[in-house]
């Protein structure tokens, strides 16, 4: 196949303006800690940031922890991390699982997921290498946040990429590698056993069995995939590996002088995938960054910068996606792999690929899609070019500068496909007029084998922005003063849609500190979207918050044990615009076909119909928001914490009020400001550090974030049961019946209230009847669970012996339960059974099976969402261990050190869940599997 890559890398330059400049800092050694005055920042070692001239709550991530973990996306080292942020990882494919990041819970009934500002513009956080960020910090009350926006209500992940710095150059490789093994996985039952309670699957049903007892003899003595009448196929055997490999290298360039400085950062990341047959999937991915500033004056900087990354992603006719789902629903004796030519009576291909089978389910053959069924190239590319300028009127009226930026980034991604077809054919056995057993094939699918790719993809966006602000900040004795106005411009455009995003805000920050003991801090922000008409275009966001230094008032001065204390409160009212549609506001029309008119209906007209009916008085979601803190440090800086409560409602929540209005309204329903959510909880963080001899140091932290929600006011009818009331409940409820355990085994089927979802007996699950009207229907449904945690945790032990290293890390949730509805778990039908119909409910041959009868149908009565399904997912993760040895020499012009490292992650899950995965049971199903990561590797620094 012939590939056409186009490398198009544009150098330009960037500014990166960070909207809380006083609270940015250089990356330090992780184990530093920074004796410095009053007014700068202290960068702790377990992650937690203390400004003493700061009110707001930010926590701060240590990069280089983030180096201890192996895997292909940044954004899935963040769990466990800092306290307020919660990372729930996703079930994507090879190299695309992608968490999701919550900061202090869920805000709403919407979207709840925070935004991440990269280098001071919203950007993906799965574009980078953690070998390109300087910094990451969590900003979490409305005094943090509120500069970033009208998506920051929900907090913001604020990352910075590496800068250059004044002193010698230094440059640091990294090679890495290793093996990503599976963990859990579902597992099936055999084309015998499969066959034998499919048969009592029926007989439940009243049906006469559909294996007779020599098909059943056939399986058990089946010769394997290509048995043409007893086919028995393990698919996750035949089509997966155990395990894949990981490998990644890096190079980084840093140093400077006076007048200019520079940081580069080249890095490739790769894996294979985990098929067996066919195309193995094969991911290689590379970055490039590089940020430079210039000294132009003594007044004057520039700064300039550009990242760019190229994704290359190849695999056969099935992603993993495709190859796991059809694992998950072929039945072990679905059909044979091929038929030789003798037996369907045709003569061999001209090609040498054989004939397929298939099945009355299916026209496809996934041996036949997978080996000869083509192949498929993606191609990811993302450019980010950034310009800045800094002034520093100083010399002209001191503590004046002024700064600003411009930034331009595109992404694009390109997908080409080959995909051949070849015929399958089903196969059936028969009885002719003597007796004897016939086969008759019937063809299910056809050839076609097209000789060109095609691109069945191409999906572009760019995003543009600039910023500028003044800024003064000046002491007058015991008085500190600060001051920035600034205005922030945010574009996104993406193909194929009718609106593009922008954002607009001005913004005034005001500080004052007293004898570094009493602070005061406040912030106005104009905030502007486009989502909405131009009387509510504009909303203004107001926040305030106070801190008191108390280990600096002179009555703390004798406490010895207390190296540092300080309280700290803000509230503020902030605009949230992250949840709103495109052009709400909006009626829409489209045309939709034509209509005939005239004689004989010849004549043609073209049909309107209509989208969306708009509503010009839509308005910005509000939150008000309240945080109260402490944090300090005591006993000679060996012990440090923070804990903080936060407060929010969040009101005027867009969405449908589907209750309202009658269901023949359609269309014409739409979005309004109806809903209200009441959000608290709190967050903390400990730990404790020390050296008791000089070369031994240890530190040991913990973290936990607490936090629930309430549905305050929503689209919910008056007159409903209190128990179906979704007001007043927190809005991750899992809705379904109460179940009372299993007919015939926990309950009597004769006497039950009747239920009204299909058949059932003895062996199916018996519902609770929760409104006493005589019949079980969905008005007795209730909340039988919570799908968020109400607790996530984080702990790590630090160790370091001379040389030596041990990072552990481990994350927990609890408080928190998993629905089990996919198709490991329901087993109805013609699906496919899993190991679980093993403890299946039968009268006499397993009268104390927990698992539900088997049934032939869709088994609606017991195969639905109900308390019965719902399993506690709490879970303890070991998520990270590195065990590293590092050589310091003394000849630096040789280098610098050499660290030598292995490293471990997802290596052990504790949980009450025991099949699947508790984090995701719907990975190796829908997906691939959860993956264990063990690699090894060195570190040079020069």
């Amino acid at each position: 196949m012939k590939r056409h890559i186009i490398y198009k890398w544009t150098l330009l330059a960037v500014g990166i303006c960070t909207l809380y400049p006083d609270i940015a800092t250089a990356q330090t050694s992780k184990r530093e800690i920074l004796a410095a005055d009053t007014a700068t920042i202290e960068r702790l070692d377990g992650g937690i940031t203390l400004h003493k001239d700061f009110v707001g709550a930010v926590s701060s991530i240590p990069v280089e922890e983030l180096r201890s973990f192996p895997d292909l996306n940044v954004i899935n080292a963040l769990q466990g991390k800092a306290p307020g942020l919660v990372v729930r990882w996703g079930d994507g494919g090879l190299g695309f699982n992608s968490s999701e990041l919550f900061i202090r819970g869920q805000h709403s009934n919407g979207n709840n997921q925070a935004v991440v500002i990269i280098d001071g513009i919203e950007r993906s956080l799965d574009d980078l290498l953690v070998d390109e960020i300087e910094s990451i910090e969590v900003l979490k009350d409305a005094v943090a946040k509120v500069l970033y926006g009208p998506a920051a209500a929900n907090g913001v992940i604020k990352v910075t990429t590496k800068k250059g710095k004044v002193g010698k150059r230094k440059i640091r490789t990294t090679v890495e590698g290793g093996i990503m093994h599976v963990t859990r996985t579902p597992n099936y039952l055999d084309s015998y056993n499969y066959a034998t309670l499919y048969n009592e699957a029926r007989a439940n049903d009243g049906l006469a069995p559909i294996y007779s007892p020599a098909q059943l003899e056939g399986y058990k003595n089946s010769t394997g995939v290509n048995d043409l009448l007893y086919p028995n196929v393990d698919y996750m055997d035949e089509f997966t590996r155990k395990q894949s490999f990981y490998r990644k290298a890096t190079v980084e360039f840093i140093g400077g002088s006076k007048n200019m400085k520079y940081a580069m950062v080249a890095g490739y990341t790769g894996a294979n995938g985990l098929e067996k047959l066919g195309e193995r999937q094969n991911l290689n991915r590379l970055n490039l960054r590089g940020n430079l500033e210039i000294r132009i004056t003594d007044y004057m900087n520039i700064r300039a910068g550009v990242g760019a990354r190229l994704e290359i992603k190849d695999w056969g006719s099935k992603d993993g996606t495709g190859i796991y789902n059809a694992i998950s629903t072929n039945r072990p004796n679905e059909y044979p792999f091929t038929i030789a030519p003798d037996a369907i009576g045709l003569p061999p291909t001209e090609d040498g690929v054989p004939y397929f089978g298939t099945s009355d389910r299916f026209s496809d053959n996934l041996y036949a899609d997978v080996v000869y069924g083509g192949n498929s190239s993606e191609r990811y590319m993302s450019s980010q070019a950034d310009f800045g300028l800094d002034l520093d009127f100083n010399k002209y009226v001191k503590g004046l500068t002024a700064e600003g930026y411009l930034t331009f980034d595109n992404y694009n991604i390109t997908r080409q496909s080959l995909s051949n077809v070849y015929p399958t054919y089903d196969i059936r056995p028969y009885m002719d007029e003597t007796g004897s057993e016939q086969i008759l094939f019937t063809q299910k699918r056809k050839q076609n084998l097209p000789k060109d790719h095609s691109i069945s993809n191409n999906k572009v966006s760019r995003t543009s922005g600039w910023r500028a602000n003044i800024s003064y900040n000046r002491t007058f004795g015991v008085h500190d003063l600060g001051a920035n106005l600034a205005y922030r411009y945010y574009k996104m455009e993406r193909q194929n849609q009718t609106q593009d995003i922008i954002d607009a805000s001005y913004s005034l920050r005001l500080n004052y500190g007293y004898a570094r003991r009493y602070l005061v801090e406040t912030a106005l922000v104009y905030m502007g979207s486009n989502k909405f008409m131009d009387d509510h275009k504009y909303f203004l966001s107001p926040t305030f918050g106070v801190g008191w230094v108390l280990s600096n008032e002179q009555f703390m001065k004798k406490i010895e044990k207390i190296n540092f204390l300080k309280l700290k409160a803000s509230f503020g009212v902030l605009g949230y615009a992250g949840n709103t549609g495109y052009k709400l506001f909006h009626t829409a029309w489209k045309e939709n076909g034509t209509v005939g008119f005239g004689e004989q209906n010849k004549s043609n007209a073209y049909v309107t119909s209509l989208v969306r009916y708009g509503n010009p008085d839509l308005k910005w979601e509000k939150s008000a928001e309240l945080n109260i803190g402490i944090e300090g440090r005591f006993l000679e800086n060996r012990l440090r914490g923070e804990i903080n409560y936060f407060h929010e409602r969040r009101w005027d929540i867009i969405g449908t009020n589907a209750t309202k209005y009658a269901d023949i309204i359609g269309d014409y329903l739409y979005a309004e400001n109806l809903a209200e959510v009441k959000n608290q909880g709190v967050e903390a963080y400990i730990s404790w550090f020390d050296r008791p001899t000089k070369n031994f140091s240890y530190e040991i932290g913990l973290n936990m974030t607490f936090s629930k929600n309430k549905l305050i006011k929503a689209d919910e009818l008056e007159n409903i049961e209190s128990y179906r009331k979704k007001i007043g409940q927190p809005t991750d409820h899992i809705f379904g019946l109460q179940a009372e355990g299993l007919f015939g085994k926990d309950v009597p089927l004769n006497g039950h209230t009747p239920q009204s979802f299909g058949p059932y007996q003895n062996g199916d699950i018996a519902y609770a009847d929760l409104n006493g009207d005589g019949v079980i229907d969905s008005r007795d449904e209730t909340i039988v669970g919570n799908n968020f945690p109400r607790i996530s945790w984080g702990m790590d032990i630090d160790l370091n012996y001379k040389g030596w290293g041990l990072y552990i890390q481990g994350v927990a949730e609890t408080g928190v339960n998993k629905l089990l509805s996919n198709s490991y778990y329901w087993n109805t039908g013609l699906g496919k059974y899993s190991d679980m119909v093993l403890d299946r409910y039968h009268e006499t041959l397993n009268p104390q099976g927990s698992y539900p009868r088997l049934t032939s149908t869709d088994g609606k009565n017991s195969f639905r969402n109900s308390s019965y399904w719902i399993k506690n997912s709490a879970f303890f993760r070991l998520k990270n261990v590195e065990l590293s040895y590092t050589f310091k020499f003394k000849k630096k012009d040789i280098a610098q050190n050499l660290k030598l490292f292995a490293r471990g992650a997802n290596l052990l899950v504790i949980s009450g869940f025991k099949n699947m995965d508790p984090e995701r049971p719907d990975a190796g199903i829908t997906n691939y599997p959860v993956l264990s990561t063990y690699t090894g590797g060195l570190a040079v620094t020069f």
